[in-house]
């Protein structure tokens, strides 16, 4: 019963949202409304089975379709700036974790940890791996950032500097004339099963990133594939809200308002700093637009900025490969650096003491 009103107060959420045509009504207003349920209900329901997960099959789908035998080429072009806007990124952020730990009085590893612009769940198990790093503090962090992100970037990308709300009337449009067809639901279960085999092999957001290959192959071979309705594409993002909602615990953490006040600053500077790199990216490649730019460098996660650059029609495509890209690289280099970065001020610290 408990989750059934958990649902219906999301789905409100979505509908008040809606109405007052706020930017990601149906993924936003449901994770608010989920984080009201649970603050008002003093509950957190346990879900019969990952609501992200099945929301995120969607947007995979989604992605997919977008691919063609240009965008790899496309794709291809852009490795460069991505691994120079990529490590642009990093550094800043590590500017900020120091700044976070001198004024919060916090260990620099676990704000390193946190200030990072990875996944939440990514961050934690690496974090986990290294000795020294307060989880609750990284935990912290990387939601604040993840909050400023889906908050911030949908208001930067629907104001006057961007233009979104232009794009908004012709994406609609598009996406509002799909129908369902049966093989909309036949391609889903095989997004399922691709997705189930992905995450065997321990990759990143295994739910998004099998459909999106599937779907990829499929259109990059020339095969019609039907368009996701937009009902269709609500649920998905409700189920992701919900999922977010459920996700936003701060714990039990010293000076908690200070602490809350200094990692919000820092978050809503990494977002500016991201739309900043977005000027620089389409100043060294012209055939990228600002609105793209700037969703697919935003240090936020890889399906939430997906549903983003899809409302507002920017190039998904060019998008995902960012931010997957930059997944990839924290998740395969960070660890190594930080461990060997750590290790190196640890040794500093000996010998000074000695």
């Amino acid at each position: 019963m408990s989750l059934l009103f958990l649902c219906i107060t999301a789905i409100l959420g979505g509908w008040v949202f809606q109405v007052c045509q706020l930017p990601l009504s149906w993924l936003l207003g449901p994770m608010f409304g989920t984080i009201l349920y649970v603050r008002v209900a003093k509950y957190s329901p346990k879900l019969p089975f990952s609501f992200r997960d099945i929301g995120l099959l969607v947007i995979g789908y989604l992605i997919g379709k977008q691919f063609t035998k240009q965008t790899l080429v496309e794709m291809g072009s852009h490795l460069p700036s991505m691994l120079l806007m990529t490590v642009i990124m990093i550094a800043f952020s590590l500017i900020l974790a120091f700044i976070t730990s001198k004024l919060t009085h916090s260990n620099l590893k676990s704000t390193v940890a946190g200030s990072i612009p990875g996944g939440l769940s990514q961050m934690i198990a690496i974090s986990s791996e290294i000795k020294g790093i307060d989880l609750t503090v990284v935990t912290v962090i990387q939601i604040s950032r993840i909050l400023s992100v889906i908050i911030l970037v949908p208001l930067l990308v629907y104001s006057p500097i961007l233009y979104g709300n232009q794009a908004t009337a012709t994406v609609t449009t598009t996406v509002g004339s799909a129908s369902y067809h049966w093989m909309i639901f036949l391609l889903l279960f095989c997004c399922y099963l691709i997705a189930s085999l992905v995450k065997k092999w321990k990759f990143p957001a295994p739910f998004m990133i099998g459909p999106m290959l599937l779907i990829a192959t499929i259109s990059i071979a020339g095969i019609s594939i039907p368009a996701i309705p937009t009902t269709l594409t609500c649920v998905a993002q409700t189920l992701i809200g919900i999922h977010l909602g459920l996700q936003i615990k701060f714990g039990n953490i010293e000076n908690k308002a200070k602490f809350l006040s200094v990692v919000t600053v820092t978050s809503s500077l990494l977002v500016l700093f991201s739309l900043l790199l977005g000027y620089i990216l389409i100043s060294l490649d012209t055939d990228i637009s600002l609105l793209t730019a700037f969703i697919g460098l935003a240090p936020g996660g890889m399906a939430e900025m997906a549903v983003l650059g899809q409302s507002v029609q920017a190039n998904l495509p060019i998008i995902t490969t960012y931010q997957l890209f930059r997944l990839l690289f924290i998740l395969f280099c960070v660890p190594i650096i930080m461990k060997w970065g750590f290790q190196r001020v640890e040794k500093r610290l000996e010998e000074r003491k000695g």
